[in-house]
């Protein structure tokens, strides 16, 4: 399989959405023309907290206090994407590095 990473560095918006939950929401393109086999997979590296990923207002998946994370989103994809990625606040409020891979089965 290989594999090419997309990292979403910086414009991430933090905003509490109620006492105790913080939403880290970003906007990216959707990638290039996918070939046939390749699919598009959101990764996280770690959450720094439990809660949920969303990508275009749609649950796709939930996540675990200083887990890596991966969603399969290639169906879901539009032209234009929002990822949210809404947590219960704590101390330590960072995310650890998010990226799209383009994975294939080649």
């Amino acid at each position: 399989m290989s594999v090419h990473a997309i990292r979403l560095r910086g414009f991430w918006t933090a905003a509490e959405v109620e006492p105790g939950r913080v939403r880290y929401a970003r906007n990216f393109g959707r990638p290039r023309t996918l070939d046939a086999g390749e699919t598009v997979w959101l990764v996280g590296s770690r959450s720094p907290g439990a809660g949920q990923v969303l990508l275009n207002w749609q649950p796709v998946g939930a996540i675990h206090a200083d887990e890596p994370f991966a969603f399969e989103i290639t169906s879901i994809l539009q032209p234009r994407n929002t990822v949210e990625i809404e947590i219960a606040a704590g101390e330590d409020k960072l995310l650890g590095e998010i990226a799209l891979e383009i994975r294939s089965s080649d």
